[in-house]
Formats: structure tokens, C-alpha cells, sequence
């Protein structure tokens, strides 16, 4: 319905800017023969265009109504729900208790159209019939004219003189000298010569059946006009005496019926006709071949469709739907809420989490959207929030841009004329922060990503990480505003292009949160699943079986697959990550790999590649258990590795350079200067908050350096927390210290990652990074009622958080190349002294700094050793 009133909708839009052309270009013009071709082709013209689309990668006018409101929400009405599963407890219909509503609007208006179309359809029917029954009676007097091959059937009286097809039907009535009574005959016999008839037929159609286009019948009137206007200019060509017959059209006085499929002699054109007669018969083509630029123009207007958005999705990746049947099956046990999942054409956003709102929640991760329902408590809420991560990657959407540019591919990147950095933080400032997650713990980040056009506006901003909680939308409604929107294009040559930019911000509780089981439960859960047997419907997947599953050609077949489909991610590589990926996947009785995962993964993209790869593995072998095929799980270690060459080749902005030996002579080192590096540890602090919720992890800032090394712009990519998110942003505003920068370009880009341990616990990924700096957190000080103190042996007195109270041994905290070494002891400092560059002893002022940082064990003072690699 909704694609059908917009094709109405253009097709009189189309035919209404005809008949504007013809009104001002053609109207008062003599060239008639163009305007009758004209007005017969532009109708057709006008239900043919707006089918027509010529794609094109510019922003235009768009006459269509896909982008109202209107005809989203119709078209929101019609689309029927592709559901995949419900899960869960069944949904519950209150119905009221009277009649139910058998007819909707478009029903109405169908039923409306077709009694319309039936009275019209029945009036044209009733004329045909009055002109056989005129027809029949003259039909005995009739005579035929073998010169002008038309039949001349008298009327009676009964009908004034017209012509339909070859028969004239003459009103032998009226009182007509010799010459009037020729010059009419003349003129009905032009209409039967050139087949008028026909276009009156052809409209007639065209107006029972678009009677509802204003335009169909004004055009059907100007080519009535027409009509008269060719046969007068035929008859006025022929006499003798010119001045009669404009005489003659008034003498004429309407006589009978008028029946709307017949040429009359006399209408009510009368003015119009005898205006036309005493125009000059020069033609100005200029003005009449106006219409062919103007209908190109029409054309292009109506049928040019813009792409939609610079950017294109080309592709959607979505798990096996059992897999996530399973997920969802298998937190029915714990968690009591209504599941349905249906697929969703065209989605906008790469995510989206909706607001809780009276018990239910929308989420849409890729093409899937799950609506939750029967959310009755807080833990719930917790739990389903839960399930959502765990359910992220399931159907994943990927974005390329033919008409943009990455930051990575311009001169000069795009930016706000107040620095990206104040626009970050007034951008922050005017969003309300999800209070209810906050308070429950649920901590996460938003991305946005979007383009800066050559104009320096923002367009189509989408989701890339969605926090939820009613965020989602109000960081989009923020980057509509006049105060958002604008920003610098950025540059490449000089001239202004389109340029991709994302930005995200990380939220987590401000206050230390009592983290029940809710908050782990789907996290333990995934962690036990890949432990415990789990089955496919009543099929058992075997850990071990007689025959094992068998990668078609072999082990080296397999590994030949590996080697030809694996790529080394860009980011791996330009922090030189390497390690071993270990997934588990199930191969099933068809040889088909199903529900790939994460045993252990490396990170920076390594393990999203492994389980692409292993997705999209042709057909196995299946494993035989007594005879037979049987699901089996699977263990498999993919190892990265990056080649000598690739390690010595120079990195810059976070990608890899091509290592040919001219690129690496040109390309710059970017690197931090020591009193960078030593600014950085003698400022940052590692907030209170969350050393107590002990919250660690890298917060991973992108910055851009001018050509002199100094930083002009800072955006945060990751953060585990908003609180370590602000401290990196405080210190790194404060900086004054340069970085090395060894090149000739006015700007460079390049990723700082700082990590946050707690000192005793062991990391995730002991991987460090290129340009890493590490923060180490000591648990903080006790809150009050809770300092019960233990003695340990020579390192001090700690309270039951781990903090040392006061300190008995006179060891100074040692830091080597940045990494705080806290149980690090001079008799067991193994250095050897030709390896150290610097040591740097903290006392007084600076070493309170340093015990601020870190707490009671710095009381003794703080060595800072620098070895020379």
C-alpha cells in the first residue's frame, strides 16, 4: 500500500509538470502537431518514470515519500514479520469484547476507487449506447463518401453535428448556406482524416481509471482543444473567405446531447478557437523545444535515486540459527522471559539495545532483532542484558564506503573548529547518562560512526556499539543539531572530501556496585558450556569418538585451506601481535561445521579471523561412532605468526606499510620521547573507584601529532571504564612533551595504548603492545569499620583489602622500563649493569608523587631502572 500511494503520489506529480510545460511553453504555440504528440506520450511518460532507477552516488531532490513519516510507518504496518523462533513463556492477548474491526482504511478506500471507477465505466457505456441507438435510427437514410471514406448518418435533431472514427452523423436540422454547410463538413471530415477519435478514446480510458489525477483530465481538455484547433487550421487553409468562419463557429449555438466520445464542432472552446484562428502562424521554436530539457529534467529528478547514504552494507554474516536456538533454549532455565527473533530487512545500525519499557526490550544485533518480554525484575533486566552480549557477533553487518575517504587516506582529517576533544566533551555533557544500568552495575561502551561530507556536515551517523538504555538514540538526536553537525571537511590535495569518522564513549558505574550473580551468570555460563556435553536436538556431540572427523585431502588439505584463507589483521600486525588462537567447533553427521568459538583468544582481530575461516570451512569428513556419523567436537589451535621481514618493517597510524625497501626508507618513526613517557607515569593515577571494583584492562587512545611531535588531538577508541577513560584524557591534556616524529607531513595519527593492572592479578593478555604504558593500581585504602589488620612477614602489615598499613622492610619499589616490579627485591635484582641506559632514584617531593600513585609500598623510595633494549 505504502510503495503504491508513493508511485501515485510521483505519477501525478510527473503528469501535473507536463501539463505546466505544455500550459507555458505549448498552449499558445501553432505548432500542433508537436503539442498532440506531446500530450499523448507525457501520460505514459508520467506512470513510466517514476518505475525507472538510475542509480547515482550524489545528493538530490527527491520528490519520492520513502522518507516521510507517513510511509515509513505504513510501510512498518505492511511488512510482514519474518519470525524465526519465540522462546520462552507464551505471549498473552487481552481482546476486547466487541466486534472485531473487519475493515482497515485501505480496504475503504479500495472499495471507494472501484464504485468510482464502476460509475464512470458504466456513464461511458451508457454514451456508446445512445450513439448506436442515434446510429441505428439514421442508419436507413445514411450515406457513404468514397473520396473521404466516412459514412454521413443524419441525427434528426437529436444530437449536434460530431465524428466518431469514419462516421460523421450530420444535424440536418440547423440552417447552413451552401459554404457554412461545406466549411463544417470540412472540419469533421479533418477530425476523421487525422483519427481524433482515437486520442479521444485513449483519454477517455486514462480518466476512468486515474479519475482520482487532477492532471489526466486538464490534459484531456487541452487536447480537445487541440483537436478543434488542427481541424480549424485545415478548413481555414481551404476557404476563401477566412473572415466567414470564425463567424460561423459563433453562429453555432450547442444543440442536443454531448455525448464525451465524439469530436463536436461546437464546445465550449468557442473564445479559445477563434483566439487561436487570428494568432500569427510563425512558431517560436525556442520556447516549444523547451519540453526536451524539461522532461530530461523530470526524468532525472523523479527517477535518479541517491544511494542510501554514502555508505553501503555488503555484507551480513549471521550464525547458524541453531546455534543461537541453543542460547536461547538454555537460558530458559534461569531466566523467565518471553523470546522472539525475527529477521529485519535493510537494518539501519550495525546494533542496536533499546530502553526498558513496562517489561519489554528490543535489541537488534545484525540483521536479528530478539524482543524480550515478561522482564519483572532487576535481575532479570541484568541477566537479559547479558544474554545480549553473549549473543553479540551472532549476525554481524559489515560497512564499506565507495564515496568516502578513511582518516588513514586523507591529508588532513576532518575536526570540529573547536578541536575534537572540547567537541567530545560538550558532546558527552548534553547526553543523560543511563541512569538505571549505571545503578545496576551494567557497564559498556557506544560507538557511533558516520560520515563528515565535502560540505563538512555530518550524515548518516549509525550504531556501531550500542549501549542501551535510551543512549543510542539520544547520541543521535545530539549529532542532528546545528551545534553537532558541522565540522571542517577534511582534506586530500587540498580539495574537501568525504571522510568516515567514529568516536565512542565508555560508561561505568561512578560508585563501587554489589555485583550479584546476575552480572555472571551468562558469562560463567558460556565459559562452562564449551565443558559440558551439549546436544543438537536429540543428537549427542561425542568428545571422543573411533573415527574422527577428517578435513577433506587431509591434514595438509586443512592446512593448505588455512594458509590460502587466513589474512593477518591489520591492527595485529602493526602492534606485532602474535600468539595462539584455540577454538571449538562441532562437525555434525553431514560434515558441516557448526557453532564455532573462543576457547582462547589473542584479540586485535586475530580471533574474529580464526572463526571466520573456520565458519566458512567447506564440508568435513564426519566422525563414525560404532558405524555411525555421530557430532563431534572439535579442537583447533590456529597459530599467527608475523614473518622477520614483516617485524622490521616501519609501522605508522596503526596500519601496515607495503615492506618494499623504498617505503621503508620513507616512511616516518613515530615514537614517544622519554619525557613523554616519564610524564605520563608521574601523572596518571589510577582512579579509587576502580581499583575497588577492580576494574583493569588497556584504554586505547588514538592521537594526532603535528609535524613538530606535539599532540592536537586525542580520541579514546576503547576504555574499560568512563572514570580510566577521563583520567587518560586529563593527563594527556595536560601534556607539553613532544613524540619523535623522523617524516614531512604536517599531521600523523597513531594509537597510545595504556594498561591497568592491579598489582597481584594476574592479566588476560601479557602481551605488551608497541608504545604501551603500564599503570599499576594498589588495592585502596580501607572504608571505615573495615580495617582489621594481619601480620605478614617482612613486607608489612596489610589490612584485609591488601593494603600495606605500614610497611617493615626498608626495600625501595622498583620500576623496570615502566613496569612496576612490586615484589621485586635488591637481592634479587638480576641486571646486568652494561644494559641500563638510566636509573632515576625518587625521594621527598617526588617521591610522594610516586606514593600517591602507589600507595604504602613506595614509602621507601621508588627506583626507575631503563635497560637499553
Amino acid at each position: 500500500m505504502a510503495v503504491f500511494l508513493d508511485y501515485i503520489w510521483q505519477s501525478t506529480f510527473c503528469l501535473l509538470f507536463f501539463f505546466g510545460i505544455h500550459w507555458v511553453f505549448l498552449r499558445n504555440e501553432k505548432a500542433f502537431t508537436i503539442t498532440r504528440i506531446y500530450l499523448l506520450i507525457t501520460p505514459l511518460l508520467a506512470l513510466l518514470f517514476p518505475l525507472i532507477s538510475i542509480p547515482v552516488n550524489f545528493d538530490k531532490p527527491n520528490i519520492s515519500l520513502d522518507q516521510t513519516q507517513f510511509y515509513r510507518a505504513l510501510s512498518l504496518q505492511e511488512t510482514p514479520e519474518d519470525i524465526v523462533a519465540t522462546f520462552g513463556l507464551p505471549e498473552i492477548t487481552v481482546q476486547s469484547t466487541k466486534l472485531p474491526l473487519l475493515w482497515e482504511i485501505k480496504d475503504y478506500l479500495l472499495l471507494g476507487y472501484l464504485l468510482i471507477t464502476s460509475f464512470l465505466l458504466i456513464r461511458l457505456f451508457w454514451s456508446f449506447l445512445q450513439l448506436r441507438l442515434i446510429k441505428e435510427k439514421g442508419w436507413y437514410q445514411t450515406s457513404y463518401n468514397l473520396k473521404h471514406s466516412y459514412f454521413l448518418i443524419p441525427t434528426f435533431g437529436l444530437a449536434p453535428i460530431f465524428s466518431f472514427f469514419d462516421k460523421l452523423f450530420w444535424d440536418d436540422t440547423q440552417a447552413l448556406d451552401p459554404e457554412e454547410k461545406q466549411q463544417i463538413l470540412h472540419h469533421e471530415i479533418e477530425h476523421i482524416r487525422q483519427r481524433h477519435t482515437y486520442d479521444v478514446i485513449y483519454y477517455q480510458i486514462l480518466s476512468i481509471i486515474f479519475w482520482f489525477n487532477p492532471a489526466i483530465h486538464l490534459m484531456r481538455s487541452a487536447l480537445v482543444d487541440l483537436h478543434e484547433y488542427l481541424a480549424d487550421e485545415h478548413v481555414l487553409k481551404k476557404s476563401i473567405n477566412k473572415e466567414n468562419y470564425p463567424k460561423l463557429v459563433v453562429k453555432m449555438a450547442f444543440k442536443g446531447i454531448d455525448l464525451p466520445i465524439g469530436n463536436y464542432f461546437i464546445r465550449s472552446t468557442t473564445l479559445k478557437r477563434i483566439i487561436m484562428m487570428k494568432k500569427s502562424p510563425k512558431i517560436n521554436w525556442v520556447k516549444t523545444l523547451m519540453v526536451i530539457p524539461l522532461s530530461f529534467m523530470l526524468l532525472a529528478l523523479v527517477s535518479m535515486k541517491t544511494q542510501p547514504g554514502i555508505g553501503l552494507f555488503h555484507q551480513i554474516t549471521t550464525n547458524d540459527l541453531e546455534e543461537i536456538k541453543n542460547r536461547l533454549i538454555a537460558s530458559n532455565d534461569s531466566l523467565e522471559v518471553h523470546v522472539k527473533v525475527k529477521k529485519i530487512p535493510n537494518p539501519v545500525h550495525y546494533e542496536w539495545i533499546g530502553a526498558l519499557e513496562n517489561g519489554q526490550l528490543k535489541a537488534q544485533i545484525g540483521e536479528l532483532q530478539y524482543e524480550f518480554s515478561d522482564i519483572k525484575s532487576d535481575a532479570d533486566y541484568i541477566k537479559v542484558r547479558g544474554l545480549i552480549n553473549s549473543l553479540r557477533n551472532t549476525s554481524v553487518l559489515r560497512k564499506e564506503y565507495p564515496q568516502a575517504f578513511s582518516k588513514n587516506e586523507v591529508s588532513k582529517i576532518a575536526e570540529p573548529d573547536e578541536g575534537i576533544l572540547a567537541w567530545n566533551k560538550r558532546l558527552l555533557g548534553s547526553l543523560q547518562k543511563p541512569e538505571k544500568e549505571l545503578e545496576l552495575g551494567i557497564v559498556g561502551m557506544i560507538e557511533v560512526e558516520f560520515i563528515v561530507d565535502k560540505n563538512g556536515l555530518i550524515t548518516d551517523p549509525v550504531i556501531k556499539t550500542s549501549f542501551g538504555g535510551g543512549l543510542d538514540q539520544q547520541v543521535l538526536e545530539a549529532l542532528a543539531k546545528p551545534e553537532f553537525k558541522k565540522w571542517n571537511p577534511a582534506l586530500n590535495d587540498g580539495n574537501p572530501v568525504n571522510m568516515v569518522y567514529s568516536f565512542s564513549f565508555g560508561f561505568s558505574p561512578e560508585k563501587t556496585v554489589a555485583y550479584s550473580e546476575a552480572h555472571t551468570f551468562f558469562e560463567s555460563s558460556n565459559k562452562s558450556a564449551t565443558k559440558s556435553t551439549i546436544s543438537f536436538g536429540d543428537n549427542e556431540i561425542f568428545d571422543v569418538v573411533e573415527n574422527a572427523p577428517e578435513y577433506k585431502g587431509g591434514f595438509e588439505a586443512w592446512a593448505n585451506y588455512l594458509k590460502e584463507n587466513l589474512s593477518y589483521p591489520e591492527r595485529a600486525k602493526s602492534n606485532k601481535i602474535e600468539g595462539v588462537v584455540y577454538l571449538v567447533f562441532v562437525i555434525n553427521k553431514e560434515g558441516k561445521v557448526e557453532s564455532p568459538e573462543i576457547l582462547r583468544g589473542v584479540g586485535y582481530g586475530l580471533d574474529e579471523e580464526a572463526l571466520r575461516v573456520v565458519k566458512e570451512s567447506p564440508d568435513w569428513i564426519p566422525g563414525m561412532q560404532r558405524g555411525q556419523a555421530v557430532n563431534v567436537r572439535m579442537r583447533l589451535p590456529i597459530n599467527f605468526k608475523i614473518s622477520e621481514e614483516e617485524k622490521s618493517s616501519k609501522t605508522l597510524s596503526g596500519y601496515v606499510n607495503t615492506p618494499s625497501l623504498e617505503r621503508q626508507i620513507s616512511e616516518p618513526s613515530i615514537r614517544p620521547t622519554e619525557e613523554f613517557q616519564e610524564f605520563i607515569r608521574k601523572t596518571i593515577k589510577y582512579p579509587n573507584d576502580d581499583r575497588e571494583a577492580e576494574v583493569s584492562g588497556n584504554v586505547t587512545a588514538e592521537i594526532l601529532l603535528n609535524k613538530e611531535g606535539l599532540i592536537q588531538h586525542v580520541n579514546i577508541i576503547s576504555s574499560p571504564s568512563r572514570s580510566l577513560q577521563e583520567e587518560v584524557l586529563r593527563v594527556l591534556e595536560k601534556n607539553k612533551q613532544k613524540w619523535i616524529v623522523d617524516g614531512n607531513k604536517d599531521e600523523y595519527q597513531v594509537e597510545l595504548p595504556i594498561r591497568f593492572v592491579l598489582a597481584g592479578k594476574g592479566e588476560s593478555n601479557p602481551v605488551r603492545l608497541k608504545n604501551e604504558i603500564v599503570v599499576v593500581g594498589y588495592n585502596s585504602q580501607p572504608k571505615e569499620g573495615m580495617a582489621k589488620f594481619t601480620p605478614l612477614k617482612q613486607e608489612g602489615i596489610k589490612d584485609l583489602n591488601g593494603s600495606i598499613i605500614k610497611s617493615i622492610t626498608n626495600e625501595p619499589l622498583y620500576i623496570i622500563n615502566g613496569e612496576v616490579k612490586p615484589d621485586l627485591k635488591s637481592n634479587t635484582l638480576n641486571i646486568d649493569p652494561d644494559q641500563i641506559e638510566s636509573i632515576q632514584v625518587f625521594r621527598g617531593k617526588e617521591m610522594e608523587e610516586k606514593y600517591e600513585l602507589y600507595g604504602n609500598r613506595a614509602k621507601n623510595g621508588v627506583i626507575s631502572i631503563t635497560t637499553k633494549d
